[in-house]
């Protein structure tokens, strides 16, 4: 059975980085349009990025990632 408040919060999730990811691509376009301002803000996204990329504990990421894998595929046979 799956847990609804869970995935409610992980499809949240899923959003807020698609929404932020629609953003860095328009700050993007704007720098590649000579946006100086738009510039300095993508470049401070893309450290922050990196910064928060080489905290982020990869095993664990993705031994939650086969265990979402898992639990969704079990969902997908119950009737």
């Amino acid at each position: 059975r799956l847990d609804a408040p869970t995935w409610g919060k992980a499809a949240s999730a899923l959003i807020e980085a698609a929404v932020e990811a629609a953003e860095v691509a328009e700050l993007s376009d704007r720098c590649d349009a000579g946006d100086d301002e738009a510039c300095e803000t993508f470049s401070r996204e893309e450290e922050a990025k990196r910064a928060w990329l080489a905290r982020l504990d990869a095993p664990t990421w993705g031994a939650a990632a086969k265990a979402a894998a898992a639990v969704a595929s079990e969902g997908e046979m119950e009737p």
